[in-house]
């Protein structure tokens, strides 16, 4: 779903809300929906988009899907690396996170 109406930062932000309130399938649910309209209007190398893959590299390690996780940790990490440099914060958060 990609809209012009900031659909995909509301359902970022309702994921992020579901996350802090430990309702975790409601934040994948929304971080996924929020995930695929990124990509479709951005691509899946723009840093929202990063970053919604890096929070849900987040959710899936609270969730104990820690291959999951790893996934989405490894495709923020290189994409924040391409768009900002190994140096800059976002990529060094991520790397931590591992």
């Amino acid at each position: 779903m990609v809209t012009d109406d900031g659909m995909e930062w509301a359902l970022f932000s309702l994921g992020r809300l579901y996350a802090d309130q430990g309702k975790l399938d409601e934040a994948e649910k929304m971080y996924q929906r929020a995930l695929q309209g990124y990509e479709k209007a951005w691509g899946s190398n723009h840093t929202l988009t990063l970053n919604t893959v890096n929070n849900l590299g987040l959710l899936y390690k609270s969730q104990g899907k820690l291959d999951e996780a790893e996934k989405m940790y490894q495709r923020a990490l290189q994409g924040y690396e391409n768009a900002w440099g190994p140096d800059h914060t976002s990529t060094l958060d991520t790397a931590n996170s591992f």
